[in-house]
């Protein structure tokens, strides 16, 4: 069995391969990281459908400048610089519209190799309270530069950019004013007696 071969080296046999055979091999490099650009997708948007559409865009261009990668960075963070840039596009041109979320319907229930059905039907569970609880106690943008910075481990200054935030302290303002609206929020729950 021939070892699996890298992002890059699966990106220079695209590179050498004739015209009819590099659909295949571009096909197999994005099979590769479809469920984690996917996830990435879902956290930024928080809506399922616009979630798998966001990552079509996202493969769609990789796919149309694949012949661009130079190799200076990894695969994977030209991927994710795509996957951000489209991102920042959609999220401009929605800027003014409300947002839309569907508890019910999520990523994260995506099985993992090691995961058992009882275990992924409790992490889903638990998703998608955490997700509800995350888009009854914070506004949209709350919501992106906390989901972007504590899931994606974005830095703050790399979300204010990336969401061109003009307020003085960026992204650091929004983080301040989550962490104070979630435990307000915890506190009511544990008052009721209830968790997540």
């Amino acid at each position: 069995m021939e070892p699996a071969l890298s992002d890059e080296d699966l990106v220079e046999r695209y590179r050498t391969a004739p015209p009819d055979a590099r659909a295949q091999v571009a096909n197999e490099l994005f099979a590769r990281h479809y469920e984690r650009v996917a996830r990435w997708c879902y956290r930024f948007t928080g809506d399922r459908e616009a979630a798998a559409d966001l990552a079509q865009d996202v493969f769609l261009k990789a796919h149309r400048h694949l012949h661009t990668f130079q190799g200076a960075a990894r695969f994977t963070t030209w991927l994710y610089t795509i996957a951000r840039n489209e991102s920042f596009t959609r999220f401009q041109r929605r800027a003014g519209e409300p947002a839309t979320t569907d508890d019910e319907e999520m990523l994260a229930d995506v099985p993992s190799l090691d995961a058992g059905p009882e275990e992924l039907a409790a992490q889903g569970s638990r998703v998608r309270r955490l997700h509800a609880f995350l888009a009854e106690t914070l506004d949209d943008l709350e919501r992106r530069v906390f989901t972007l910075h504590y899931g994606d481990e974005m830095p703050l200054d790399a979300i204010t950019r990336l969401l061109r935030l003009e307020n003085a302290s960026g992204a650091k303002a929004y983080i301040v004013s989550a962490k104070r609206k979630l435990a307000r929020a915890s506190d009511r729950l544990r008052a009721r007696g209830e968790r997540l």
